[in-house]
């Protein structure tokens, strides 16, 4: 007897069964789903700590989605969120997390610390912000 077969005879019992199923996804997924789904609901949830900083699953779902939209924006709309978990961007947006919790954490330690006027002049010398030598933004 055939796997189709059995299905057939016992199809009440199979019907039953997936009903059930299907109930258990609803009633123990969607809540998840949608408390996760809301601005920053779930947000909370630590996904890495690095020297006392927190890494949270609404933080890490922002720079993912980001991520998401520059990838689609560069490549079009081929470019799936299935296809770039396989690619391991997920791991990767997470790694330079925590890289840069670590280089905070380190920059705390040894007491370096940036002022507003030091990253303002660092901004208007960069040459992406510049056209022919001068700054291209509103200076205040």
């Amino acid at each position: 007897m055939t796997m189709l077969d059995r299905m057939r005879r016992h199809r009440d019992w199979l019907k039953w069964s997936l009903g059930l199923v299907c109930v258990a996804f609803v009633l123990f997924y969607i809540p998840d789903f949608l408390r996760g789904s809301g601005a920053d609901a779930a947000s909370s949830d630590t996904v890495a700590k690095v020297e006392g900083r927190e890494i949270t699953s609404g933080e890490f779902r922002r720079t993912y989605q980001a991520q998401l939209q520059a990838y689609r924006s560069a490549y079009g709309n081929n470019m799936s969120e299935q296809l770039l978990k396989q690619l391991g961007i997920d791991q990767q947006i997470l790694q330079q997390m925590v890289d840069e919790r670590a280089a905070l954490a380190e920059a705390d330690r040894l007491g370096i610390s940036v002022s507003d006027e030091e990253v303002r002049q660092r901004i208007f010398t960069m040459p992406a912000f510049q056209d022919n030598g001068a700054f291209i933004g509103d200076v205040r």
